[in-house]
This record gives C-alpha cells, sequence and structure tokens, in this order.
C-alpha cells in the first residue's frame, strides 16, 4: 500500500506549469540556402605534365561496355610511374551540366562506368604522387554515341 501511495505522489509532483517550452523559449530557425554555385564548363583547360619515369595512362571510351544505357568507360592503365600514384581524382561533366566525381585506385585495370552519359562529356583527371605533387593530367572531350 506504501508503495501504491508513493507513485501516486511522485506522479501528481509538478509546477502546474504545462510541459514544454513556454513561448520564450521558443526557438525560430530560419534556413538560408547558401550560394553554391559552381560554374559548370565544357571546356577542356590545360593540362600537366608528370615528371619523367612517372607517366600513367588511362583508356576513355565512350559507348562501351553498353550503348543502350549511353556508357562512359574509364580505365587505369598503369604505366611507368603506377607505383609512384597515390591517388586518382576524376571529375566527369555531362552534356547536360550534371557533374559526377569519383574517386579510382592506383591499380592497373580499376575502371570506372559513367551511366547516362549521351553527347560530349568532359573528363578531368587529377593525379597525386607519393611524392606530394599533384598534376591534372587529362582534360578533354569524349563523344557518348
Amino acid at each position: 500500500m506504501l508503495l501504491l501511495a508513493f507513485s501516486f505522489c511522485a506522479a501528481c509532483t509538478g509546477s502546474g506549469e504545462p510541459a514544454g517550452p513556454t513561448p520564450r523559449e521558443t526557438a525560430v530557425i530560419t534556413a538560408t540556402p547558401a550560394a553554391t554555385t559552381t560554374a559548370v564548363s565544357l571546356t577542356p583547360g590545360p593540362t600537366q605534365t608528370m615528371p619523367p619515369g612517372k607517366e600513367v595512362e588511362f583508356q576513355l571510351t565512350g559507348g562501351y561496355p553498353s550503348r543502350v544505357t549511353n556508357d562512359l568507360y574509364i580505365a587505369f592503365s598503369g604505366g611507368k610511374g603506377q607505383d609512384f600514384v597515390t591517388s586518382i581524382d576524376v571529375r566527369v561533366t555531362k552534356s547536360t551540366g550534371e557533374v559526377v566525381t569519383e574517386t579510382m585506385q592506383p591499380i592497373r585495370g580499376d575502371e570506372l562506368i559513367i551511366h547516362n552519359a549521351k553527347g560530349e562529356n568532359r573528363i578531368e583527371i587529377t593525379v597525386a604522387l607519393v611524392t606530394g605533387g599533384s598534376y591534372k593530367i587529362k582534360d578533354q572531350i569524349v563523344e557518348v554515341p
């Protein structure tokens, strides 16, 4: 009986004010969209030459492996400098203006397939080396039929 009485007393204690925040405590949060307009361009820019003995190659093919899904195929082919590469950043600007960014592994045969890339696509490939340098080695247009 005593426990039952304590239960009722504990449930009845309070300050008598309604639960929840008072109007003074209510915070108003207004979201303002940030200006994140990045210029999208299909015009290739300048590229950099890798240091001698550290050259790498890529295979860029439009319409492969499937013309039905308008695929764009990008593969790391290796090269003299493949053991010096730490990361490969790929940026594809589709003809629609959509930008796709991916990272590839510096392993010969690593590949990316970008779907729905019909038309002219700008491909930018930047390679980072263990020596600390970063080189934009590809910036070109690849047509996907």
